[in-house]
């Protein structure tokens, strides 16, 4: 017990000192605000920086960063003719990429898997000798993983200072860093996809806590009160830091109550859907392309499909379990049912994750119903969805659920996990899909929509919603949020005249 206590009071020592860390900022930022607000009447931000280390995956949050670079590049002053080359803007992304990366390759894959096109060149800062201060930690988590991400932050500064500093991962701490080492007139951005905390996560922690004492002893109640201590201290550096930012955008109406309730002295956050790869209302030759590609309903199998990088927070297990119980109460299913999991793998610890889910599946005796597409390219990933019937979708508290409704888009009947951004903002359960909690409830909601005597309504009702969150939404929505702030600067009505 006095080693937890010694732990529990360092680390509010740590949390103290990032108080008093901002504190002095703010000292510091007030003597110098008057000089801010001069240089931004008379120039435009020159170099966006985007921490984003993980820059070549192949997740939503990926292809947020690429959709975001787009735009910037797209509504910058040098587009104009008559701009003078003094006044470029310059991309940057802090990435653990290898310095020998090629950015054209990358820009190339980013158009491949999120079928997004990036026309001018960006720099790339590789970080990649200091990789490991992302690696996880087995205790102090969220201090020391935060800890290992301003660090990083730090030597991608010490390499290039941005007039704006742009985190699109959720990185809070690491505006403490940019506030520190950027110069006074710079701004932050941040695109929050998931709080690092939130109040469910320790509602969670004290349920599971006060369920499990009642079968063991107060002891591991106690631990847990301690824990608890710590994610509120933690909690409040949290919000401190993200207060730091300048301009905060969030992707869903769940994610901004959080962030919301945290980042307190934030003066701007706003609700900015992440861009899926849906048809809008408006016709365009790429909504035409995509129905070329499109075969007649008529041709779906009963193939359930799930979209999600493989990573731990996805839950695949739960997937592969619902499917078992579902043959296991429904056996006249086993013929014609089949699962395909299609994610991407970012490293080995994500490839040994499939290792596990093919034993898994082995295990449960559903080998000849399940399959796996690792890191295809989007017109595979279409393909599969026009194909298939079913969409499952089952991580806990998804922050917002891009691969939900990609999945709608394509007409899926989709099952989503009942909480969070689907529960919040995609999925009208029974309407336009399904939600579900347990194995046996994702069971019974893939036997409702195999056997549905109209699915074509529910595909329909889904496909209308999906347009809610297309890239034309998200495009408009990114310039309406960017034109209310400073940072309009970039993106003003003036260069769009004279353009």
């Amino acid at each position: 017990m006095s080693t937890i206590l010694t732990v529990v009071a360092s680390v509010i020592v740590i949390l103290l000192l990032l108080s008093l860390s901002y504190v002095l900022w703010q000292l510091l930022f007030r003597h110098s605000s008057s000089r801010r607000q001069q240089k931004q009447t008379s120039s435009s931000p020159k170099v966006f920086g985007f921490f984003h280390p993980y820059c070549s995956g192949g997740g939503g949050g990926e292809r947020v960063l690429w959709k975001m670079i787009q735009l910037i590049q797209q509504s910058s002053p040098n587009n104009n003719n008559n701009k003078s080359e003094e006044e470029e803007v310059e991309v940057v992304i802090y990435t653990i990429d290898p310095p020998d990366t090629d950015e054209a390759t990358l820009r190339k894959d980013a158009e491949r898997r999120f079928d997004v096109h990036i026309s001018k060149p960006v720099r790339l800062i590789s970080l990649e000798e200091y990789k490991d201060y992302l690696l996880p930690s087995p205790y102090l988590s969220l201090v020391l993983e935060s800890l290992g991400t301003m660090k990083l932050a730090r030597q991608g500064l010490l390499r290039c200072s941005p007039d704006v500093f742009c985190d699109t991962t959720g990185c809070a701490f690491t505006f403490l860093v940019a506030r520190w080492m950027m110069h006074p007139t710079a701004q932050i951005l941040a695109y929050v996809h998931y709080p690092t905390i939130s109040t469910d996560m320790m509602l969670w922690e004290w349920q599971q806590a006060t369920t499990t004492s009642r079968q063991s002893n107060k002891k591991f109640l106690g631990k847990t009160i301690l824990k608890l201590v710590y994610y509120w201290m933690f909690a409040i550096a949290y919000g401190i830091v993200g207060s730091l930012a300048d301009l905060v955008m969030v992707n869903s109406t769940w994610t901004y109550n959080h962030i919301a309730s945290l980042w307190r002295f934030t003066k701007e956050i706003h609700i900015v859907y992440p861009p899926c790869r849906v048809p809008s209302n408006s016709s365009s030759s790429s909504s035409t392309t995509t129905a070329e590609m499109k075969p007649p309903e008529s041709s779906r199998q009963s193939t359930i499909v799930s979209i999600g990088q493989f990573r731990p927070e996805k839950d695949h297990p739960l997937q592969i379990k619902a499917l078992a119980r579902l043959l296991e109460k429904h056996p006249e299913h086993a013929k014609q049912v089949k699962l395909l999991l299609i994610g991407s793998c970012r490293n080995d610890e994500d490839e040994r994750r499939v290792a596990a889910l093919k034993e898994l599946v082995t295990e449960l005796q559903v080998q000849d119903q399940v399959e796996f597409s690792i890191n295809p390219p989007y017109s595979d990933l279409q393909q599969s969805m026009y194909k298939a019937s079913i969409g499952i979708h089952t991580m806990r508290q998804e922050h917002f659920g891009i691969g939900v409704v990609e999945m709608m888009a394509a007409g899926l009947i989709t099952i989503a996990h009942n909480s969070g951004g689907p529960k919040a903002d995609i999925v009208e359960d029974g309407v336009s899909g399904f939600l579900a909690t347990t194995v046996d409830e994702y069971a019974n909601a893939i036997h409702r929509a195999l056997t549905l005597n109209n699915p074509q309504d529910m595909r329909q009702r889904a496909q209308q919603s999906a347009t809610r969150f297309s890239d034309e939404v998200f495009d408009s929505s990114l310039e309406h949020v960017l034109s209310k702030s400073s940072l309009l600067l970039l993106l003003s009505m003036d260069n769009k005249k004279q353009d």
